[in-house]
């Protein structure tokens, strides 16, 4: 177990997940260090804020002698690092990123991870901001360096853990083992299933298999409520849950079929209203005002609202705990503004993703002209456009 070690070495310690754990390693007391590359990253400040030591080389020389945990992750050569090697041929104890999630996911009372292809880190910084506001005991790793001031991975007790549950592979191709499948959450919120990663997942068929898979792993708790937090809206979703008990899933969406049914978006240039009907809640025409924009963010609302209710909050306090939320970093992230030209940010590389920051543009700014610059992530990935 992680909570054994005292000085704990992070190989590519600016990936966004391994800053915020290894900001998260620093509050709960123990030494942390780590390598990278010598070049600006978005993750330099959570780095530089929590005088973490970073070493500028993947030498073996200049893994630290007294480091008992050593932590990886797919980049920089994932196991085969010069480092890993090293701490192996130690006998000092590696973990990759994922399982040391899956550890410390036994210490929270309540731990819920938000997965989907498009959408989780958004969702999953929703509700880390929410329950901030609602409860004292919160801790979340999300997959972005910061949201609305906070900081992207923080602990502060017990009570909760949000985590975003990243379905690519752990190491490939070496080892193409879905990441999520090493975490064991109480809850899941899932907000889609497409066709992703292609170097991990040839085709759809094998993207479905890996969420079918997750969906169970989920439900081995036994947990009396329902577990799972669906979105209604989603082919590979619906047809997976036929599957599961009826009793394991609530869902939400556009589909008039949702238990969490959104009924109307109404737009303006600062914000968004959303019109929520729900007879497991008894809700009707509830409207709930955020401020983020497009249906797919409607959506990623909905999940949130969904599952709160589940854990017990009212309608009011989860509107007044939403309140002012803006966003994740590099997700739809405004930017400035020059005379007429209005400039966002957003780390959309998949076209399920580019179309819904483009929407949301539009139904922000309707009568505004919307010119996107795209750079393209991976050659994999861009190769499947």
């Amino acid at each position: 177990m992680f909570t054994h070690a005292q000085h704990i070495f992070f190989v590519g310690i600016k990936g966004v997940a391994m800053a915020n754990l290894a900001r998260m390693m620093v509050q709960m007391g123990k030494r942390v260090s780590g390598s990278d590359v010598d070049a600006p990253f978005i993750t330099d400040e959570v780095i530089e804020n929590n005088s973490v030591d970073v070493i500028h080389s993947f030498e073996s020389e200049d893994l630290p002698d007294d480091v008992d945990l050593v932590v990886y992750a797919a980049s920089h050569g994932g196991k085969s690092n010069a480092q890993v090697v090293e701490a192996e041929n130690r006998n000092v104890q590696v973990l990759h990123q994922s399982e040391l999630l899956g550890q410390m996911m036994s210490m929270f009372d309540t731990s819920i991870a938000v997965a989907g292809c498009h959408g989780k880190t958004t969702t999953s910084s929703l509700l880390s901001y929410a329950l901030i506001k609602l409860s004292p005991g919160i801790s979340y790793m999300v997959g972005a360096p910061s949201f609305n001031g906070h900081a992207g991975g923080d602990y502060n007790g017990t009570q909760y853990f949000i985590v975003e549950a990243d379905e690519y592979g752990i190491d490939p191709p070496d080892n193409i083992t879905p990441k999520f499948h090493l975490l064991h959450p109480d809850y899941a919120i899932i907000t889609n299933i497409d066709h992703d990663h292609p170097d991990v997942y040839p085709t759809i068929e094998d993207t479905k298999k890996a969420f079918h898979i997750f969906m169970n792993q989920v439900l081995q708790k036994n947990i009396i409520m329902p577990q799972l937090i669906l979105c209604a809206d989603d082919t590979n979703i619906r047809e997976l849950s036929k599957e599961l008990p009826k009793d394991s899933y609530s869902t939400y969406g556009f589909s008039s079929k949702a238990d969490v049914h959104i009924t109307n978006v109404k737009t303006t240039d600062e914000s968004m209203t959303i019109s929520i009907s729900s007879k497991l809640f008894e809700l009707k025409d509830r409207q709930l005002q955020v401020d983020l924009f497009g249906e797919k963010n409607a959506s990623n609302t909905a999940a949130v609202l969904t599952m709160l209710f589940h854990l017990g909050f009212s309608f009011e306090k989860i509107g007044e705990a939403m309140c002012g939320f803006t966003g994740a970093k590099r997700r739809f992230e405004y930017i400035g503004k020059s005379k007429k030209i209005v400039l966002f940010d957003d780390y959309a590389h998949h076209p399920e993703e580019i179309v819904a920051t483009i929407e949301a543009s539009r139904s922000r700014f309707p009568k505004k002209r919307v010119i996107v610059l795209f750079q393209p992530h991976t050659y994999s990935r861009t190769e499947q456009l």
